[in-house]
C-alpha cells in the first residue's frame, strides 16, 4: 500500500478553546509505516514534537505565518521520498 499523508489541521480547535490532544494522538495511532502527519497549528507545538520525537518520528516546522504552523512528522524508518529504509 502506498504511504499517505494525513492532514489535521486543529487552529479552529484551539481557538475555541478545545483541546486537540485526543484528535491528535488518534491520527497518530492510525498511521502505518512509511506514512506522515501533517499537522496544522496556531503555535509551534514544542511538547508533542519532543514527545513524538520520543516515539520515533521525525518533524520538519514551517512557519506559514506568525500564528500559523505546518509540522510534517515522519517515522525515523522513512527515507526523504517515503520509502521505508
Amino acid at each position: 500500500m502506498e504511504p499517505t499523508t494525513v492532514t489535521l489541521d486543529v487552529r479552529e480547535d484551539i481557538r475555541e478553546g478545545r483541546e486537540p490532544f485526543r484528535k491528535i494522538m488518534d491520527a497518530v495511532s492510525h498511521l502505518r509505516d512509511g506514512d506522515t502527519f501533517r499537522l496544522i497549528a496556531p503555535f509551534e507545538p514544542r511538547p508533542l514534537i519532543n514527545m513524538l520525537s520520543a516515539q520515533g518520528f521525525t518533524a520538519v516546522v514551517t512557519r506559514r505565518a506568525d500564528d500559523d504552523f505546518e509540522v510534517v512528522f515522519s517515522s525515523a524508518a522513512a527515507t526523504e521520498d517515503g520509502n521505508l529504509l
